[in-house]
């Protein structure tokens, strides 16, 4: 842990002790105290023994209540216990869900604080979990930052090795950093290129007009001074925090477009329609429906149950007809505490709160300036965060935690759910206002129940991606067990799919996938009880003909009055619409 973590931890600590009139300890997951006040502040960067109750809290995951009595089998463990000077204490873990990182305890030595723990023990407890978030947060993002100097030193390695003559300059055009190929080209050690401003050496090179250009990839011809020595160079700008901090130069002694540099430099997942597997016609509407919202900059709210390929649909949205090198940011607003979303979404000025960057930080709204930001869950973000949200679409600038200058951006939002957004409209727990503001284009993605036809396509791509993952030869299935899938429910949707394909395919000794291994995974339902008996398929119904036997049953049921469909597109599990064009296609009166 580094020095400007361990001065936050101890903030913390010392905050909580001094706001509440208690003694504060904190324990990293190698049972090392890290943090603590009063007498405990002089064992810090010691080991506690494993006897300890916060030692007892990071084996287990579980929180202890401790009274004066000592009357449980934690402390009654503890070689210590006799001699404990502790009135009591709470102890509770510090985890995302996942990992423990650690312990907090408030420990009371007098009768004083014991009476605030015992009149504040729940608010305390949640209390001490808010604080366990924020550092988890803290620990994060320190392993970041070290992930982020790691990166930044193998990206040193490569682009001193790489084969081509590459130049990055800062914002000035002085060189910050070259490849050693560049001797090669301009017969110039790359030492006495570091240092100097690009001007010195080439012409025809335009700092402000780079700079200022919307397209940040672009050929220019520049000739060597002195030598008379022409290059194509692809130059890019370098752009972070929406601010201009210098260009890459790859020069290229022919007129070949190379353009292997460029594709290194992008940084989201390239994904579009045609990466997309089915034929049915109730996802090839959605993905015609998708292409038509991805012409334009309007905002795109994408419903579907989980598994369906939310963030696929809304990468393609973004990918589709645009430019590469457009930022295409993702937040799972479910995924992050309440208390940090808001700096996630916004970023915070300097001395925003305790802890806070001295430089700042630039929040996903920023960082997605002049692309996509793709709000995932929205469904599950708090009230007062809405009310940010609806502000920035409705104004076109966010302001930062802290700040009092508005930053303008431009910003196209894709926000994605699986709950049912205009019931929670009608029960007050989502912003009406919202929901018209990002359901522009409304895009369902049918669950794959609906779509039962794209099963086959599904698993036949599912088996091709991880037998070739496995080094293994393309398994065959057997029909019956292909009758299973294709009647199971699929409640996890495409994910589920996936997932049970690279199960069979890593069980599965032989080249065809049977029943009996089918069956280990997943269980059978009526129809596949019927079809299957001793691995054998007594009778294959083509799917269509399925459909329309399931159709009549559920009309028969309920009507053929508009309500008695209704009712039956209900039971089926589908949309009123597909119930409709299903009656159409199969010719049902």
């Amino acid at each position: 842990m580094n020095k400007e973590l361990y001065t936050f931890v101890q903030q913390c600590a010392e905050a909580i002790g001094n706001s509440l009139d208690v003694e504060v300890t904190i324990i990293d997951s190698n049972y090392i105290r890290i943090a603590g006040t009063g007498k405990y502040k002089k064992e810090i960067g010691k080991k506690i023994p494993e006897y300890f109750v916060s030692a007892s809290v990071i084996k287990t995951g579980n929180s202890y209540m401790i009274d004066s009595e000592r009357d449980n089998e934690v402390c009654k463990r503890c070689r210590e216990y006799q001699d404990c000077d502790e009135k009591g204490h709470i102890n509770i873990p510090i985890t995302d869900g996942k990992d423990i990182y650690g312990a907090i305890s408030i420990l009371c030595l007098n009768e004083k604080q014991f009476d605030i723990l015992l009149k504040k023990q729940n608010s305390l407890q949640k209390f001490l979990k808010n604080i366990g978030d924020l550092l988890i947060s803290k620990f994060k993002e320190t392993e970041y930052v070290k992930q982020l100097e790691l990166n930044n030193s193998q990206f040193n390695v490569i682009f001193s090795s790489m084969s081509d003559g590459v130049l990055m300059t800062d914002e000035e055009g002085f060189v910050i950093n070259c490849s050693d190929a560049i001797n090669k080209l301009l017969r110039i050690s790359k030492g006495k290129l570091l240092g100097e401003n690009v001007l010195d050496f080439f012409t025809n090179i335009d700092m402000e007009q780079i700079k200022n250009n919307e397209d940040h990839t672009q050929f220019i011809e520049i000739t060597f001074k002195n030598r008379k020595k022409k290059f194509l160079s692809l130059v890019s700008t370098i752009i972070i925090d929406n601010s201009f901090k210098g260009i890459i130069l790859a020069l290229m002694e022919d007129t070949k477009l190379n353009t292997l540099i460029y594709s290194k430099m992008n940084t989201h997942q390239i994904f579009t329609f045609d990466d997309m597997i089915g034929e049915s016609q109730e996802f090839t509407d959605i993905i015609e429906m998708s292409k038509k919202a991805a012409n334009f900059t309007s905002n795109v709210l994408i419903l579907g149950e989980s598994g369906t390929g939310k963030e696929l649909f809304a990468r393609s949205i973004h990918n589709y007809n645009k430019p590469i090198s457009t930022p295409f940011i993702a937040i799972n607003c479910a995924a992050i505490p309440e208390s940090l979303l808001e700096s996630e979404l916004f970023g915070y000025e300097e001395g925003a709160f305790t802890g806070a960057k001295q430089t700042g930080k630039p929040g996903k709204f920023e960082l997605a300036n002049g692309g996509t930001i793709f709000l995932d869950e929205i469904g599950d973000m708090p009230l007062h965060l809405q009310a940010k949200i609806l502000r920035v679409l409705q104004d076109r600038t966010i302001e930062r935690i802290g700040g009092i200058n508005p930053i303008p951006i431009n910003v196209r939002v894709i926000a994605a759910t699986n709950k049912n957004l205009m019931k929670m409209v009608e029960n007050k727990e989502f912003r009406e206002d919202l929901y018209y503001r990002l359901n522009v284009f409304n895009i369902t993605i049918p669950s794959l129940r609906e779509r039962p036809g794209d099963i086959p396509l599904l698993i036949d791509y599912f088996l091709d991606m991880y037998c070739n993952k496995f080094g293994v030869a393309k398994k065959g299935i057997e029909a019956g067990a292909m009758a299973i899938l294709i009647n199971h429910q699929w409640k996890g949707n495409i994910r589920e799919l996936q997932n049970t394909i690279e199960y069979l395919c890593c069980i599965c000794e032989d080249d065809i996938i049977e029943v009996e291994n089918v069956r280990s995974k997943i269980p059978l339902n009526d129809y596949t009880e019927m079809v299957i008996k001793e691995d054998e398929i007594i009778e294959i119904i083509p799917i269509d003909e399925l459909e329309k036997r399931e159709i009549k049953k559920a009309l028969d049921k309920y009507g053929h009055t508009t309500v008695g469909k209704l009712q039956a597109a209900q039971a089926l599990n589908i949309g009123k619409s597909t119930l409709y064009r299903k009656l159409k296609e199969y010719n049902i009166d």
